[in-house]
């Protein structure tokens, strides 16, 4: 089911090896709860630089309960670190090729969370190995759409099965500095199986000015279409509360000026390439800002995660399209 990838640290003559990003990324979205979450690992600037860090990131939001979870930055000597695995004792992310599997953990007491994940594969693999560009420097991305997830969430004082809940996992690479001209647009919008799993993308400026080709994937039970150019088209309405978590702290605070981000309150996103159509409407519900220091120059970039619900309708591979769900929309600038 999924192809065999792994982590992409740069070669001992790259030129770029400063600049050097990975990261291994699981969203959840529990239908029953209307519980939302990523768990991801990241590791940023070369392997035998003292400097560089490795970043672990668990974050859910609860219905009544809000946002619990946190940002940890440890030496990246501090991880163990395999060929398709990032691992900190309180955050970990590991992915199996030859079954398909994501697992993930996180412990994180005093931040009213602990969770336990095994996500198996029920869509392909999606590759983006050609790099491309990001503000001055590159991104390549493989993608699983939908996930199968067994597991438990704690959050707060609410325990949670999450059998029959849904996961997407990605993996990215590439170099780049935080804080240089870059950002951009991405979201996974996910309905109760046998509903489709959609996925959008695009790299941007940092004003999202200027915006890169818009890529739209969607997989429904054994049909997965891809579009592009012309044949897609996004818009957003609306402003989104302030986000009502700002993680890690002593960069939220050191950044008070970056605490009310103009966020969409809506994203609607319609594709039609003359054979297949589909239109997704999301409105989100809270969001969450996250602050990546980078290790090897001065600069910052604000990454938002919003949660919400989406509907969408359309005609995929002949069969009529009508299905909700939640989705998890990411901004970065």
């Amino acid at each position: 089911m999924m192809m065999f990838d792994s982590l992409r640290p740069p070669g001992a003559f790259d030129p770029r090896a400063a600049a050097y990003k990975d990261w291994l990324h699981l969203n959840l979205v529990d239908h029953r709860s209307g519980v939302s979450g990523l768990v991801n690992m990241s590791l940023h600037g070369p392997p035998d630089d003292p400097r560089s860090q490795v970043v672990g990131t668990a974050l859910v939001r609860a219905p009544g309960v809000g946002w619990a979870g946190n940002v940890l930055s440890r030496a990246a000597g501090q991880a163990r670190i395999g060929a398709s695995s990032i691992t900190l004792a309180e955050v970990a992310v590991a992915v199996d090729h030859t079954s398909g599997v994501v697992e993930a953990s996180a412990r994180l007491p005093e931040d009213r969370l602990a969770l336990r994940v095994r996500a198996s594969a029920v869509a392909p693999a999606f590759a983006v190995e050609q790099p491309m560009p990001l503000g001055p420097g590159w991104i390549s991305w493989y993608v699983v759409p939908r996930l199968r997830v067994e597991g438990s969430l704690s959050v707060g004082d609410t325990e949670l099965d999450l059998t029959g809940a849904s996961a997407y996992h990605d993996h990215n690479w590439g170099r780049w500095h935080w804080g240089q001209d870059l950002g951009w647009d991405w979201g996974t919008f996910l309905a109760p199986q046998p509903g489709p799993a959609v996925v959008v993308a695009r790299t941007t400026d940092r004003a999202h000015r200027h915006v890169g080709e818009l890529l739209v994937l969607v997989d429904h039970g054994d049909r997965r279409r891809s579009f592009r150019g012309g044949a897609v088209t996004l818009a957003t309405s609306g402003t989104l509360d302030a986000p009502s978590r700002r993680l890690p702290g002593a960069l939220a605070a050191l950044h008070a000026d970056r605490a009310v981000p103009r966020l969409p309150a809506t994203v609607s996103v319609e594709v039609d390439d003359g054979i297949d159509r589909l239109r997704l409407d999301y409105r989100a519900d809270a969001a969450a800002q996250l602050i990546a220091a980078d290790p090897l120059r001065r600069g910052y970039a604000f990454i938002h995660e919003s949660t919400g619900t989406f509907r969408c309708h359309g005609r995929l591979g002949g069969a009529e399209l009508e299905a909700a769900g939640l989705g998890v929309v990411e901004r970065v600038d």
